[in-house]
Parts: structure tokens; sequence; C-alpha cells
């Protein structure tokens, strides 16, 4: 082993870590607008809406939610501005448009918290593009590739119609000129080649804030070069070697280090402070890019994980736990819900299947009974309770191991502070009754 090696592979893994959000954004774009095994595929600068609630045959995004619709919009800024408008919205019902640049940053966040209920008319605008003339507000884009998530809240199926009405309000108004669709496909990240050729190709499209070009000039041995797509075959062998040494441990790094870069809340894992707006804690962006693309930030909302209960013990549907929430409830200024999920050997979290089609429970679930101080138990098991209060609080469970999630939307101070009484997960004894 040459003396440089342990050098090279140190910028390797960091040069991984800062690029891999935009090759994260580049499969996803290229996924929803190119794709030729793709039925649905839209056009760069066109709206596509999810328009029914995900349930356990939603497999096309880990940890799905079934409070909200999805509508997307891949942005490209490179042929002129693109205006978003939108009209009125219910009063007091939640959405958002989150718009994240090429590196998951959130560069805006149009929505109830902001706008209250509309309306609103944006133009974004790409790197050195005049703004003279632009009509409404106007936010300057770092890079010609912005992601625009939509989230519009639904209270059940019946009340499909009124979200559909939110999503058909949003438009978006392409440039004259022709978009510039990226060219190289994103095939596997843990392949350097291909990496490189794509994370290089959208450093071109998109480019690097001017206290990181230092970064990019330590790590062009390495092949991070904006717009070299052949960068592997232009450095050198022992650069090579250096990639084919780390790229299988660098993934496995972010793959274990979800949980490390989460704040351990009275039991329940909250999502870090700075997520969705990074700064340059790289290590943090590259790990919600791989486990958790386009998470809101912490103001807009806020995402709680519980694996084990009270006892710490890992949860798992042969059990029964009853699940307490306080009697003040969960403190947000929209919403909260508990969704179940059963984990796939490759870390994914998707629902789960049930005899009442129930894959999420809050404070929008019609029939729940409550506790005279106001306060809810909630069953979590595989099995129904038998008696009917049980069964209106019920959240069904797989037979095996599970984790809950708590979203918030528009969460309050104390709760993103970490100062809310929690939620607690109890064990119970194997009684039949809910009550018992």
């Amino acid at each position: 082993m040459s003396r440089t090696e342990p050098m090279l592979q140190t910028r390797v893994d960091a040069a991984f870590e800062y690029a891999y959000p935009l090759f994260a954004i580049a499969e996803t774009r290229f996924r929803a607008v190119q794709d030729p095994r793709n039925p649905d595929r839209h056009a760069p600068n066109t709206v596509r809406h999810n328009r029914q609630l995900s349930d356990h045959d939603s497999r096309w995004i880990t940890a799905p939610n079934n409070d909200t619709l999805y509508s997307n919009a891949w942005l490209d800024l490179s042929s002129g501005p693109v205006r978003i408008r939108l009209g009125a919205m219910p009063a007091g019902r939640y959405w958002s448009l989150a718009l994240m640049d090429a590196f998951t940053n959130h560069i805006a966040m149009l929505g109830q918290r902001l706008d209250g209920s509309g309306p609103v008319d944006v133009t974004l605008l790409g790197p050195g593009q005049p703004d003279a003339a632009v009509p409404g507000r106007v936010i300057r884009a770092p890079g010609n590739d912005v992601w625009l998530f939509g989230r519009w809240l639904v209270d059940g199926a019946d009340d499909l119609p009124q979200s559909h009405a939110m999503q058909d309000r949003l438009e978006v108004l392409p440039p004259i000129g022709v978009s510039h669709s990226p060219r190289v496909v994103p095939e596997r990240s843990a392949d350097p080649r291909n990496f490189l050729a794509v994370v290089n190709e959208s450093l071109a499209r998109n480019p690097v804030p001017a206290s990181e070009s230092g970064l990019l000039e330590a790590w062009a041995r390495v092949g991070l070069r904006p717009g070299a797509v052949d960068a592997w075959h232009e450095i050198d062998e022992a650069a090579r070697q250096a990639w084919a040494a780390r790229i299988d441990a660098v993934h496995d790094t972010l793959r274990s280090s979800g949980k490390s870069r989460r704040r351990d809340v009275q039991g329940w894992m909250a999502s870090a402070s700075d997520i969705g707006n990074y700064g340059r804690n790289f290590a943090l962006r590259a790990s919600v890019a791989l486990g958790g693309l386009g998470a809101l930030e912490p103001v807009e909302a806020m995402y709680f994980v519980a694996y084990q209960d009270a006892e710490r013990q890992p949860l798992d549907g042969r059990k029964r736990y009853r699940l307490q929430v306080p009697a003040g409830g969960i403190p947000t200024d929209s919403f909260w819900s508990f969704s179940m999920y059963e984990a796939t050997a490759d870390g994914q979290r998707f629902f789960v299947e049930n005899p009442i089609r129930r894959y999420s429970i809050g404070n929008r679930t019609p029939g729940l009974v409550r506790k005279p101080d106001g306060g809810l138990d909630i069953a979590l098991q595989h099995e129904a309770p038998p008696d009917a209060g049980g069964l209106a609080n019920w959240l069904p469970a797989p037979a095996g191991p599970f984790q809950i999630a708590l979203r918030t939307y528009l969460p309050r101070a104390e709760l993103r502070d970490g100062h809310a009484p929690m939620p607690v997960i109890h064990a119970r004894p194997n009684r039949r009754s809910f009550h018992d």
C-alpha cells in the first residue's frame, strides 16, 4: 500500500458524503421525468399529482404518509424563469410547497404557515438571470434544478375531492426556451464511474457556494470536477483504487448513521434541528438524502420514530401495547398522526395490511374514544381488541417487529425543543380487553 492511499481514501469518503445528495436528487428526478420504464413520467416544468392516499401497496417511496396527497414538479431554470401560481386554499387547511435545490436544501417554503390560504404568485430565477419585469414574488435559486414537492391535507377517502381541488389550483408556467434535461443516466451510486459522471453533470448545472469552492479543489484529485462526466477515466489509477476500496464502506456508513444523527427525546428518535437546511453538516445531509429524501424543516414538520417501548424492549406485534397520548395532546398548530410501519430487510418502511385498512391514527381520526382528562390510549397489536372502545382506538400492527412514526405538522416550539411531554408506549399483559 502506497503512502498516498490512506489520504486518497479519506478524500473519497469526504467527496462522496458531500456529493451523495446530488446523486439522490438526480436519480429521483430521472425516474419521474425521463425513465422509459415509468408510464407516469412527466416532462420538466410540469406537475404530477398523486391522487390517492398511500396504503399497504404503496411502494414508490419509503415511509409514506396517510395524511396528505403529494404533488411533484421538477423545475429546470436553465432556459429562463419558471412561474408558480396557486389559487386560494380553504381557510385553516394544511398545504405546503417545498422548493429544494439539487443539494436537498430548502430554498423556500410556500404554504399555510407562511402564506395562509394564499393565493401565491412566485417566479423562480436561476443563477445570473435578470429579474427585470418579472411578475409576482421573486425567488432566486442557487442552481438550475429545483424540486417542487407539494403536500395537501386529506381527512380520509371521502375528503379526496377537496384535496384534488387544492392540487388543481397549482399552476407551473415554464420558460419559453427548451428544457435541458441531464444526459447521464443515474444507474448505481455504488458504481464510482457512474456516481462521478452524475454528480459532476449536476455540479455544472448547480454551482456550489463560493465558500465551498475550496472543497472541490481539494477533491478534484479523486474526480469531483464540475462538468467532467468522464472523470473516472481522467483520474489516476491510485484515485480509482481509492474509490474501489471505499465505495461500499461509505454506503454502509450512511445506512447506519440515520439513528445516530437523530435526537433521543423521551425514547422517541427525533429529526435533527438543522434538517432541511444543512449548512456545512454534510454528513446529516447525505444520511437524510439516503433515508428520508424530501424531509421538511422542523419548523414545518417534525418526525419522531419509536423502535422500543418504555422499558426499552423492541416493538413486536406478538405483544400488546398501550400508546398513551398526554391529556394536552401533541402541541402543533396543524395536525399530528401516528403511522404503523413494518421494516424490510434493506431498512425501508411500509404500511401494514390490515382488516380495517387503517394505516395511521391521530387527532383527525373520527370516532376516537378519549379518557375523561382528554388523554388518549391507542392499542398497538396484531389482533383486533374485542371491545368497541379498543377497536375504535386500534392501530393494527404486523405479526412481528414494527416501528411507530409520529408526524407533527407546524409543531410548536416546546415540541421542537424537546420539552413537551411525549407519548409513552407500555407493553400490556396478554389479556383480551383493551382496558385490562
